[in-house]
């Protein structure tokens, strides 16, 4: 119970964050989570990828894609990010490649990224979670900042 309250405690105050462009632009760059191999039963390791691209939009919220990739699963999502400059929620837009996204509806919080202090980047997810493994905990640093944007 005391997990499901505290969830609720870090999400309620994001959805009423207006969605201002202004401090999102230092969000806009490439990122990426490798989450660990796990063996699968006919013997071989599975991983699984992913990538975030958000680029600066002329008018409105950095947007861009959401690519996860596996041994059975491939989705490449349109997305767009909102919230502050410490904390980005990635929202779903539509998809638009593969499988594995029907249940999600525009405007649905994927996960949201915070930047802690000491450049650590944390990840607490939302209607999308890491698919390898089931002890995954909300607050950890999974997804790392590989590229910066070009202006």
């Amino acid at each position: 119970m005391l997990p499901l309250l505290l969830r609720l405690v870090i999400w309620l105050p994001f959805p009423m964050l207006p969605p201002t462009a202004g401090g999102l632009t230092g969000w806009a760059g490439t990122y990426r989570y490798e989450e660990a191999p796990v063996k699968a039963l006919a013997g071989y390791s599975m991983g699984m990828s992913w990538q975030l691209q958000l680029q600066a939009q002329p008018a409105g919220s950095p947007g861009g894609t959401l690519s996860v990739e596996g041994q059975q699963t491939f989705m490449k999502l349109q997305v767009r990010a909102v919230g502050t400059p410490q904390d980005a929620q990635v929202v779903f837009v539509r998809g638009l490649e593969g499988n594995g996204y029907q249940q999600l509806q525009p405007g649905d919080v994927l996960f949201r990224l915070h930047q802690a202090p000491k450049a650590k980047l944390l990840t607490y997810w939302g209607k999308l979670q890491p698919r390898l493994s089931e002890t995954y905990r909300d607050g950890q640093p999974c997804f790392r900042r590989t590229a910066t944007a070009r202006p």
